[in-house]
């Protein structure tokens, strides 16, 4: 019998990786291309960024199975969109579509079921049963929610800081450190900068301000980031599933990897909530979550 052989992608905002493997698991190659993410990237874009990644593994062809992970493919919308670009480049080719949380939650897993939290720029809590059972919290965007993620805790102290201003919240000294952080001068000019010149990626690299100033013993910064902890505590709590029997929780994303002081109160303030779940080192990459996954659902 010849071998079988899987592929998984994991499609990023600015770069994709594709891994062939065989039906055990072992990687066998991996590539490097544009964006897969229709987020991103426009679908036409997206379509030849996909041929080109396939057109690097063509000596594995036919592919048994696949999966494909990026950010917004959890939804219909966007798997119609995929589904009809791989019906050329793969047309006989089973592939599971999924969201980049889904390949992250099994790869940090190195299994089928569990949870996921990620807090970078935005943020989102996952679990996933053995029966392929999603549930989520967050990942509504910076319009609409990403509560303790870099982008919230920044926007948060640029808020609560004007207030502060107005003696109408708690103490701060963050300011004019903020403001110097946006390259302004005056608190009246967070106005058109925030509305109008700012992206979210400027909001969010100010988040660590907020961190510096705790450590410091200010007011508003502890308070913000001890909200910050909670409302990641929150989203965890909201995709509970007692089907899941391992109680394992994978933690991804800048704010939970690299702040030293949202982990600790995050970790505290769990430990209250859901005393049984532990949380525990990755053992595996999104892009051999994808293979798993490419491996174990289609």
């Amino acid at each position: 019998m010849s071998e079988r052989y899987f592929f998984g992608l994991d499609g990023g905002g600015t770069q994709s990786r594709l891994a062939v493997c065989d039906s055990t698991g072992t990687i066998l190659k991996e590539v490097y291309g544009g964006t897969t993410n229709l987020y991103t990237g426009k679908s036409e874009q997206v379509a030849l960024n996909l041929k080109a990644l396939f057109s690097q593994v063509e000596q594995y062809f036919p592919f048994a199975g696949g999966c494909i992970g990026s950010a917004g493919l959890g939804r219909e919308r966007e798997k119609v969109l995929f589904r009809d670009m791989l019906s050329t480049l793969l047309p006989t080719v089973p592939v599971y579509l999924c969201s980049d949380g889904e390949i992250l939650l099994v790869g940090g897993l190195a299994g089928l079921e569990g949870y996921a939290l990620i807090s970078g720029t935005g943020s989102l809590a996952l679990s996933r049963s053995s029966d392929g059972s999603l549930k989520r919290a967050g990942g509504y965007g910076y319009l609409l929610g990403d509560e303790g993620s870099a982008y919230w805790i920044a926007h948060q102290a640029l808020m609560r800081s004007l207030r502060s201003l107005e003696n109408r919240d708690l103490n701060t000294r963050m300011l004019p450190s903020l403001l110097e952080g946006c390259s302004l001068s005056k608190a009246e000019d967070l106005i058109a900068y925030v509305h109008h010149q700012a992206t979210k990626a400027d909001i969010a690299k100010l988040a660590p301000l907020v961190t510096v100033f705790a450590k410091e013993g200010d007011l508003l910064a502890n308070d913000i980031l001890q909200c910050a902890a909670k409302e990641l505590v929150s989203l965890v709590v909201s995709v509970q599933n007692p089907a899941i029997r391992a109680k394992e929780l994978v933690l991804a994303g800048g704010v939970l990897e690299k702040d030293p002081l949202v982990r600790p109160l995050f970790e505290e303030a769990l430990k209250k909530a859901l005393p049984e779940l532990q949380i525990i080192k990755a053992r595996g990459s999104a892009l051999q979550g994808a293979c798993l996954l490419a491996r174990t659902s289609v």
